[in-house]
């Protein structure tokens, strides 16, 4: 259709949202960040539901994804404020590009945006031929052709079983060695036919995603920009603020968990220690015990729902020091 953006004619459709806006506690004149605001579909939930009357800082380090949360998200006016940045410098980026000191409540929507799987150029469908690139930020040097074809065959076995889950990933990282010594591996596409090579074909449906998975993570740093994310925004919270993380892998929600865990206590020194010596203060009261699940209803309906997890927690309601 000449004049709507191809990303908009099959838009993202958002796992979990009633369960977000439950947990995200919103309410109106609040002030909340959609940190991973990809096509806006959280923002749009929690605009809608007050009415306009929040406020909402998208930030997406994708400046596509910030131009169709845009347009999505006009009829909002000054209520949605985009901002193109990286999550991991989250507390800057509300601070000094939205201007906002503290806020109500948080959201983290840690899957891939659909739109990105229908762009071949873009490099992370499996299904479609493209370049080997899986970077969100465009401006990055780092790329899966350079993450497949220059690391050595332990590194890559690491990045496979650390970021996939993957069991194989000796066999398929040795694949892609030897594949290499030929010549480069230059796209999507023959680089699933390596995958295919190294396991049985009744295995590919559920290996090759998630080798998949694993190049894009190292790619994009995501584990270690996560962390920088969830402590920027302990920061930003407000006392009673809540913070929603949606997770779709073990790995992350590996980190989300340890990182509740340890800022809902008031002394995290070893065990054994008779007097606590680490001095660290408890902030956050863990809201969901275990991980939030989507029922099986919308997983017959959106499918990418299957894999995700929502965990939330409160800012502890203490005075600024």
């Amino acid at each position: 259709m000449e004049g709507v953006p191809r990303q908009e004619a099959k838009i993202h459709k958002s796992v979990l949202v009633d369960q977000m806006l439950k947990y995200l506690c919103v309410r109106e004149e609040g002030v909340y960040v959609d940190a991973t605001v990809g096509d806006g579909g959280y923002s749009e939930a929690i605009l809608s539901k007050t009415g306009g009357k929040s406020t909402v800082v998208g930030i997406d380090i994708d400046e596509s994804a910030i131009k169709v949360a845009t347009r999505r998200l006009a009829r909002f006016g000054d209520s949605f404020v985009p901002v193109v940045g990286d999550y991991a410098q989250i507390e800057e980026l509300v601070r000094e590009e939205a201007g906002f000191d503290f806020v109500d409540g948080i959201v983290f929507d840690l899957g891939l945006r659909s739109e990105l799987l229908a762009e071949p150029i873009r490099g992370f469908s499996m299904k479609l031929k493209g370049p080997l690139d899986m970077r969100y930020d465009m401006k990055s040097e780092k790329t899966a052709y350079k993450v497949i074809n220059t690391y050595s065959l332990e590194r890559l076995e690491n990045v496979l079983r650390k970021f996939g889950d993957v069991k194989q990933a000796r066999k398929i990282a040795k694949a892609i060695v030897q594949r290499r010594q030929h010549a480069p591996i230059e796209d999507t596409l023959s680089f699933s036919e390596v995958v295919k090579s190294a396991v049985p074909k009744t295995m590919w449906d559920e290996v090759i995603p998630k080798v998949f998975m694993a190049i894009r993570i190292e790619v994009n740093d995501e584990l270690d920009k996560l962390k920088s994310a969830l402590y920027g925004s302990l920061e930003l919270l407000k006392p009673g603020g809540r913070l929603v993380v949606v997770t779709y892998h073990s790995g992350e929600d590996r980190v989300v968990k340890k990182f509740f865990v340890t800022e809902s206590k008031d002394c995290i020194c070893p065990p054994g220690v008779p007097v606590c010596r680490c001095g660290h203060v408890k902030q956050l009261e863990i809201i969901t015990k275990k991980p939030i699940r989507p029922s099986a209803e919308e997983v017959e309906a959106n499918p990418r729902a299957r894999s995700a997890r929502l965990r939330a927690a409160e800012k502890v309601r203490r005075e600024y020091a």
